[in-house]
């Protein structure tokens, strides 16, 4: 184990149930009295805490709800859609259609926002570190609802120690969202669990003006049960 599920357990570890119910009923509190700078902190923590796993817990769709209003109250859409984003994924779904719609208008403020002045350079970089009994099939990076690398035939060769470079541009100066979204199937022959797997995971970034921007992608295993298949998921890190 390492990396960014080792962090997220250690920190699990030292964050009772109590201090996730303190953040997580404080945070929605604040974010409904509109008080967007406590809201943003105790649910960004809460969600880092507990919502990163294979079964997260139940109130995440609301942080993520919450945090969704408060990035676009912040004229922040990119972060805006990638939480509204990871909240469709998670129950209840009673309500998507409103979520969606919440998607759709975050897209739309992002596009509106996208200029045609200044530019700034971005390198993509990608590693998978999916456990053995996986081989990556495909890979599908898009950047602003557009895609920018497609992956299928060579994907596995991506399952290395070392990143590689998958993608170098020029971006218009401001908020961008990546979307990052992979295909993993089970190697014949493993004498431990597997399953095939599909993860869809965005993120948003900020392009500056004439100052590079590298993004690392690290496809690795969320943690999971003994006995039960590695959850395959996605991390960036902004360099």
């Amino acid at each position: 184990m390492k990396g960014p599920a080792l962090v997220a357990l250690l920190a699990l570890a030292c964050a009772s149930q109590s201090d996730l119910n303190v953040l997580y009923n404080r945070g929605i509190k604040a974010a409904r009295r509109d008080h967007w700078e406590v809201a943003m902190k105790d649910l960004s923590q809460f969600t880092s805490w507990t919502c990163w796993k294979a079964s997260p817990d139940r109130r995440c769709r609301e942080a993520y709800l919450a945090l969704g209003r408060g990035h676009e109250r912040a004229g922040a859409p990119a972060s805006a859609w990638a939480s509204y984003d990871r909240a469709l994924a998670l129950p209840p779904h009673e309500r998507d259609a409103v979520v969606q719609e919440s998607l759709a208008r975050a897209q739309q403020q992002v596009v509106d926002k996208l200029q045609q002045g200044e530019r700034g350079p971005v390198v993509i970089r990608y590693r998978d570190e999916m456990p053995d009994e996986y081989t990556l099939r495909s890979v599908v990076i898009s950047i602003d609802f557009q895609p920018v690398v497609t992956r299928d035939k060579n994907a596995a060769e991506l399952h290395s120690p070392d990143f590689a470079q998958v993608f170098a541009s020029s971006l218009p100066a401001g908020q961008h969202v990546l979307l990052v979204e992979t295909q993993h199937a089970c190697k014949t022959g493993q004498d431990v669990p597997c399953t095939r797997s599909a993860t869809h995971r965005a993120f948003a970034f900020d392009s500056v003006a004439r100052t590079p921007t590298t993004l690392e992608l690290r496809g690795y295993a969320d943690l999971a049960e003994s006995g039960v298949p590695a959850v395959p998921t996605a991390t960036m890190t902004t360099r």
